[in-house]
This record gives C-alpha cells, sequence and structure tokens, in this order.
C-alpha cells in the first residue's frame, strides 16, 4: 500500500527550502523552489512533511516527471525516501514512463547529481534506469575579461519579436526565454538580419546562467561570447563570486569565452513502466 502523504502550499515554501538546504547539494533557495513548484498553471503536485522529506511531480505535453525527492538527514534509512517515490509514481498515474530531472523548462536540476549516491541507489533498486549525464560549468566572476560592446537587457516591447524569433528557431527554450524577458533577465545582442544571440540568467535557478544560444546560420562563429560576458557581468555586479551555466551543451564556447570548467555532473533516470491492459 502506498504511504500518504498530504499535499503541500506555498505557505509551505519556508520550511521546503530549509529541507532542501539541509539535503541537497546546491539546494535551490525558496524563489527557485515557488517558481518550479508553485507557479500558477504549471501541472506540478508537491506532497509530504516540509520538515523530513518532499516528493514533486510534473505531467506536460505526455511526459511524466520526478523533480525533486529530498529527505532530512535526519530521517534517512527508515524507507521515507521510498514511502515518497511510491507516492510521486501514484500521482504520475499511468504514464508509460518517469523521467528524473530533466525537465525543462522550469526545471530545478538537469538530473539527479552524481554525488547524492543515496539517490542514485533508490533509483536503481526501484528499477529506474540510468541513461543521459547532463553537466554543469562554474566561472569564477572575478576572473572574467571585459564586457563585449553590443549585448543589451531586452526590451519588454520587443516581446512579439523575441516571441517569433525564439519560435523558429530555439522552441524547446520558449518559455524560458519570456519568462526571462519578463523578469529583465534576457540578455540579447543584434546584427544586420535581426537578433542574433541570447543568454537567460537568474532563470530556472538564481546563479545560474543559460540557455544560451545564437542564430544558426552564425553557429561557431563566436557570436554568443558577448551575451555570456554581459549576464556574467550582471551576475558579478549582484554581488555573485561564481556563476554556474546549466545543463550545457558542447564545453568548448564557455571554457573557450570565459574560462568555464566542469562543475556537477548529473544523471538522468527513466523508469518505463507496463502499460495498462
Amino acid at each position: 500500500m502506498t504511504a500518504s502523504f498530504p499535499t503541500l502550499a506555498p505557505s509551505d515554501l519556508p520550511a521546503i527550502a530549509r529541507l532542501c538546504a539541509a539535503g541537497l547539494a546546491g539546494a535551490p533557495t525558496a524563489d527557485d523552489l515557488r517558481a518550479s513548484l508553485f507557479t500558477p498553471g504549471w501541472p506540478v503536485t508537491v506532497r509530504g512533511d516540509p520538515e523530513r522529506g518532499v516528493v514533486a511531480t510534473c505531467v506536460r505535453d505526455g511526459g511524466a516527471a520526478l523533480r525533486l525527492l529530498v529527505v532530512h538527514p535526519s530521517a534517512r534509512g527508515r524507507g521515507l525516501g521510498r514511502a515518497l517515490l511510491h507516492a510521486a509514481e501514484a500521482d504520475l498515474g499511468d504514464a508509460a514512463s518517469i523521467t528524473v530531472g530533466a525537465d525543462a523548462p522550469d526545471y530545478l536540476f538537469p538530473g539527479v547529481d552524481a554525488t547524492e549516491t543515496a539517490m542514485l541507489c533508490l533509483l536503481e533498486r526501484s528499477r529506474y534506469v540510468r541513461g543521459e549525464a547532463n553537466v554543469n560549468l562554474v566561472v569564477d566572476l572575478d576572473a572574467l575579461p571585459p564586457p563585449d560592446r553590443g549585448a543589451r537587457v531586452a526590451r519588454v516591447e520587443e516581446r512579439d519579436e523575441i516571441d517569433a524569433w525564439t519560435t523558429e528557431h530555439w522552441p524547446m527554450w520558449r518559455v524560458e526565454l519570456l519568462r526571462c524577458l519578463d523578469r529583465d533577465r534576457l540578455m540579447i545582442a543584434r546584427d544586420d538580419d535581426g537578433i542574433v544571440a541570447f543568454c537567460c540568467w537568474d532563470g530556472a535557478r538564481t546563479g545560474w546562467v543559460g540557455p544560451v544560444a545564437v542564430r544558426p546560420s552564425v553557429i561557431g562563429q563566436g557570436r554568443g561570447r558577448g551575451v555570456l560576458l554581459a549576464a556574467l557581468h550582471r551576475l558579478r555586479a549582484a554581488g555573485r563570486r561564481e556563476a554556474e551555466i546549466g545543463w550545457v551543451g558542447p564545453i568548448v564556447p564557455y571554457a573557450q569565452a570565459v574560462g568555464a570548467r566542469i562543475h556537477r555532473v548529473f544523471f538522468v533516470y527513466r523508469k518505463r513502466r507496463a502499460a495498462a491492459p
């Protein structure tokens, strides 16, 4: 029988944030948790005991994801993590498969941190299979080169153009870009053909940079360097000493442009379930 856990509400956020700080490496802030777990309209279910353990699940566009599972260190070793996982699977109903992490656009982690051995073991014992690995880089903001000219913060009145450009070239990042635009956290650059590059910061996570991309016709020309540097300088001006570049694709551009180095590795796990008779 699946254990019953109450559904949690935004009023539980301070306690959930304290739980994450105690139980997770690189824990999300309360603001990050609010945006990911309690944004109106996002189909997320959060349940558990915010003093001991919490699980969050999401179903979107036919995909089911386990977004967060955290147990306080003092409550581990008693089956609570397994009970929360079973409750999450019940919340996800008859979904054909469940993905752990990497559920953009409002994800908290691009997978399970490779150092979270207990979580990795829990998933493997529950018949989840390890898939791809995703990487976060880190940048020393005190060692940044000077900013390039030409990059600037996108303006709200450019929303329709940015929406159309993103829909044409990078549709998977449309929601993230528009959310960062609305929060003044989107850097863009232009050339004679219009928008050429963009960079988000403080998007999915506070202090994280990304996504970053350029118009496909100029990939490989270093045209994203300016927007990346501009965003990193904004984080430095806000008092941060380091910034993470989240869920990166190619590593070379970031290593060359700003001296980024590999910081954390995340494993994506999936469980495929038998179809209902």
